[in-house]
């Protein structure tokens, strides 16, 4: 078992903020399992403007953050020397997501992802995240594919 922190997992994933939505790994069990924690911070830039009680998380910004803890998972197991350096973790598609629950500031998320089957540079993900002892996401299925960074950007 595997703690990474917020310098490691800028090294793996391509993503800065505010487009990193991982503050660290928890536990990281390679070819298997990772939970990962986002914070939930009103000062985030898209709370921006917003006003009345409403300061719901957004649910398209769960997801992502989950798909991020998935391509952690999965550099460590791809390429555990050199991390996400030359290649890119695409989010190929999510399907059987179910939100039980919103998740507000102050809320400290745990992504609890498992690697379902992996396909050369393909894989199939699910699992769930968490605040507290409460289920605020289900995921059914999330594919994500590796391609060289060339070929993308």
């Amino acid at each position: 078992m595997t703690r990474l922190g917020p310098e490691r997992i800028k090294e793996i994933l391509p993503h800065r903020p505010p487009a990193l939505l991982l503050d660290q790994v928890v536990e990281l069990v390679p070819g298997e399992r990772i939970t990962a924690i986002k914070a939930i911070t009103v000062e985030a830039i898209w709370y921006e403007g917003v006003v009345g009680p409403d300061h719901s998380y957004p649910s398209s910004l769960l997801v992502e953050s989950f798909g991020q803890a998935a391509a952690v998972l999965l550099a460590e197991q791809w390429r555990p020397e050199q991390g996400m350096a030359q290649d890119v973790p695409i989010f190929c598609s999510a399907s059987g997501v179910h939100f039980d629950a919103s998740v507000e500031p102050g809320d400290i998320v745990r992504h609890h992802v498992r690697i379902d089957r992996v396909i050369d540079d393909n894989a199939i993900l699910s699992g769930h995240s968490t605040v507290g002892d409460h289920v605020v996401m289900r995921v059914d299925q999330v594919i994500l594919a590796l391609r060289p960074r060339h070929q993308v950007t």
